[in-house]
């Protein structure tokens, strides 16, 4: 992957969840001055798969609900996240676990 795909990665995160700076370092456990390092640099490799699992997430919630919302509904608790928001899921590193939630959560297959 290149730093170029990588720093659009990250910048798909920022903008589906509409994170600043701050907020994504809370996310991935890291500062502000690691991040702006990161859009230098590219995600290091040990982040790699979490930053791809949230930028999945943005992705589907983009393709499914109105862009602007996006950003509420991730800072609200849900029950289906044990009364937690998807941002805190995602700090709590449970990013694989919300991915599969929200993939279930939009399989119209499986609906009654």
């Amino acid at each position: 992957m290149t730093t170029a795909t990588r720093d659009k990665l990250l910048a798909s995160i920022e903008e589906a969840f509409g994170l600043n700076k701050t907020e994504l370092g809370r996310v991935f456990g890291v500062s502000r001055q690691a991040i702006d390092s990161w859009h230098e640099s590219g995600v290091p490799g040990a982040r790699q798969e979490k930053a791809a699992a949230v930028a999945a997430i943005g992705d589907l919630l983009g393709r499914q609900l109105k862009s602007e919302r996006i950003p509420g509904i991730a800072r609200r608790p849900a029950p289906a996240y044990g009364g937690r928001t998807m941002l805190e899921m995602i700090e709590q590193d449970r990013h694989l676990e919300l991915l599969a939630i929200v993939r279930a959560s939009f399989d119209w297959s499986n609906t009654a």
